[in-house]
């Protein structure tokens, strides 16, 4: 599926997260150099880079896996650089690991379980579970064991789930990744969902055509520093990208 529109307001609002000159090393080795970005309030951003060009070490870094060696990290406007994991998740980041992340339960308490520690009263815990239940096309599997679940419907339990919380910034690490073309129209039909909720997303995704269908800008990273940064147009246009990521034969 291709997105019908690209979303031009978000430059005249302030942006809901920023990284400003963040850099990481391991053992020495740098990894992260002075990355900066900007993501507006209800944007889709895409995520792009070669195999160790730093996506992961990058989105630790964001849900304080890792802290950065220097540089911030602002949610609404709030400094979080220095918040443990549970504080960044309570502030408003959400975080869908590529990994399969599921409770060996049945659909339905996977919600409900979230939806205990989140919010209050069992009457609005069961509404919630039931309106994403509807949502995510989940209802026939309700009681099915989370464990029989193919790859995208367990991709939606896991969508579904990240939202109990209502997070200002969810972080998709390769949601489409595994999946058959079908299923894959099918979960970027549950992307722009999320996003016509008003959350926004940032997505890292090694099927750079199906990234560029739904997300209205995204960065690229290369050498351990963003190399390209723009609309899908505007980074097919980078040689810096062509040469380190795309190659010379890639076709839009």
């Amino acid at each position: 599926m291709r997105k019908g529109f690209r979303i031009i307001k978000f430059k005249k609002n302030k942006p809901i997260f920023q990284i400003k000159d963040v850099s990481k090393s391991f053992d020495g080795r740098p990894i992260l150099k002075k990355i900066n970005i900007e993501i507006f309030p209800g944007e889709i951003v895409g995520l792009l880079g070669p195999n160790g060009s730093g996506k992961s070490t990058l989105y630790s870094t964001i849900i304080g896996e890792h802290q950065a060696d220097s540089g911030k990290i602002f949610l609404k406007n709030i400094d979080i650089s220095e918040k443990p994991i549970h504080e960044r998740a309570k502030a408003g980041i959400g975080y869908l690991s590529q990994q399969r992340s599921v409770f060996n339960m049945s659909c339905y308490d996977n919600l409900l379980g979230v939806c205990q520690l989140s919010i209050k009263g069992s009457k609005n815990q069961i509404a919630m579970v039931e309106k994403l239940l509807d949502e995510f096309n989940l209802q026939h599997l309700r009681n099915i064991n989370s464990s029989v679940l193919s790859g995208g419907e367990v991709r939606r339990l896991m969508m579904a789930r990240i939202l109990v919380n209502k997070p200002s910034l969810i972080l998709l690490d390769e949601p489409m990744s595994a999946l058959d073309p079908i299923v894959i129209q099918d979960i970027q039909k549950y992307i722009l969902k999320i996003q016509s909720y008003g959350h926004s997303l940032l997505i890292t995704d090694h099927q750079v055509r199906n990234l560029f269908d739904i997300v209205d800008r995204a960065y690229v990273l290369g050498e351990q520093s963003i190399i390209a940064k723009g609309t899908p147009s505007e980074i097919l246009k980078s040689s810096k990208a062509i040469e380190l990521y795309f190659g010379s034969s890639y076709n839009a």
